[in-house]
Order: C-alpha cells, then structure tokens, then sequence
C-alpha cells in the first residue's frame, strides 16, 4: 500500500526566489544568444541580410546589418530582460507570501510506491 503524505508550500524566501529567478535568467540569457546566432546564421544562408543591405544600400544608407549589429542588439535586449526576471522573482515570492498569509498555501499530495 501506498504511504501518501501532503505537504504545503506556506512561504517562499525572497532571497531563494531571486537566486532561483537569476540562475534561470542566465541560463535564459545564454539559451537566447544562442538562438539568435543560429537564426542569424541560417537567415544569412537565405540571403535574407544581403537582400536587406541591399534595400538600406538604395535608400542611401550603408550596410548596417553585421552579425555583431545583431547580437549586440540582442546582447542588450536579453540582458534587459534577464534583469527583469531577476527583480520579478523576490517580488513574486513577497506577493505570494502576502496572498498565503490571507488564503492559504497550496498543497501537494505525495504518494510513496512500495513494492
């Protein structure tokens, strides 16, 4: 028979919830490079940049979209939101602590298997 116990989440420190929020901001951040490198590189081998280059050329511009223009731009929109991430956690653990202390925590039923 199965030993079933329940437990229930009634606070989250705000410390472990920014630690938590920053590590995954940063494994986001680095998943997000990543990302834009390999759309960059594949988009680069449909021509889309030279097309694009070629259209600011017309204009009267220069050739403004490089590979380091690109992670650049997405080196600063990542880091904006890995950031924001971080700062979200603790305060999302100090609302939902709020919400516990009028509500309640949520539970969570565990089962134990015995064979």
């Amino acid at each position: 028979m199965a030993a079933r116990r329940t437990y229930a989440v009634n606070r989250i420190a705000p410390l472990s919830a920014f630690r938590v929020g920053l590590a995954m901001a940063l494994v986001g951040f680095v998943a997000w490079l990543i990302a834009v490198a390999v759309l960059y590189a594949g988009m680069s081998a449909a021509g889309i940049w030279e097309s694009l280059n070629s259209l600011i050329g017309d204009v009267g511009g220069e050739n403004a979209v490089t590979f380091g223009v690109v992670m650049i731009a997405a080196a600063l929109l990542g880091a904006v939101f890995a950031i924001l991430m971080a700062i979200l956690a603790p305060l999302a653990a100090v609302v939902y602590n709020a919400i516990v202390d009028l509500l309640g925590g949520f539970s969570v039923d565990l089962e134990e298997e015995r064979e």
